[in-house]
């Protein structure tokens, strides 16, 4: 996986820097550097709240960071020190669900992936823009839980499909479809990138039919590889 990159995307009336997941020493570390500077610092449990006269700033462990003015001039700078902090050890489930939750739906096994941007109201934001806010650590995430194989979704597609479904969001087409683990994987967009063709997580972040075979693999492979984009390791 690449090292860390910074994206910073506005969403809506949002400025979004997007953060490595953040152990509660770098949350830590970075209350303290605001409180240098400055600002009235409130920490609560995985996130902190940091508020000046000019700059009100909000971050959280999942590494989201937004703010209605930009903050990079403030964030950025602290970047470097944030990547240099050791991995925090955690116990295997706490590392995957940070990343996801498994549910049975009508009795069919399904996940709930947890992005940092790529859900809810910003969801439907970045379609209407055009952008995309999904981390290389989380395409990873969806990639590894996806067969190369079998069909999952609901998926959200740039390009329609047999049997796919309509949807407009702002002036953009897109569709409501169901690929093979091998169109997610070539077609699976990630923020600062775009592809000939595109697919994206659904509005709520859940599918079926994915690899369960490749859930006990989810935490091995993301504890290893997705390096600077998570600061969490398993401990089994």
């Amino acid at each position: 996986m690449p090292a860390y990159k910074v994206h910073r995307l506005l969403v809506g009336n949002r400025h979004v820097l997007l953060l490595p997941k953040l152990n509660a020493l770098q949350l830590r570390f970075m209350a303290r550097e605001l409180e240098k500077r400055g600002f009235v610092v409130r920490e609560g449990v995985g996130s902190l709240t940091a508020s000046s006269r000019r700059l009100i700033v909000h971050v959280n462990r999942a590494g989201y960071c937004w703010s209605t003015k930009d903050p990079s001039d403030l964030l950025v700078p602290l970047i470097p020190y944030l990547l240099e902090f050791p991995r925090q050890m955690v116990p295997a489930k706490s590392l995957a669900q940070l990343y996801f939750s498994e549910f049975l739906a009508g009795g069919v096994q399904s996940v709930r992936f947890h992005p940092r941007l790529e859900t809810s109201s910003n969801w439907t934001r970045l379609r209407a823009s055009g952008d995309c806010g999904l981390t290389p650590d989380e395409h990873l995430a969806v990639t590894t839980l996806v067969s190369s194989n079998d069909a999952a979704g609901p998926f959200v597609t740039d390009f329609p499909t047999d049997g796919s479904l309509l949807l407009v969001y702002g002036r953009k087409m897109y569709f409501q479809s169901v690929l093979s683990g091998r169109e997610v994987e070539s077609s699976l967009r990630e923020v600062g990138e775009r592809r000939p063709r595109n697919c994206y997580l659904p509005r709520d972040g859940v599918f079926t039919r994915y690899a369960q075979s490749m859930a006990s693999r989810f935490v091995e492979v993301v504890g290893n590889v997705a390096a600077e984009w998570c600061f969490f390791k398993p401990s089994v």
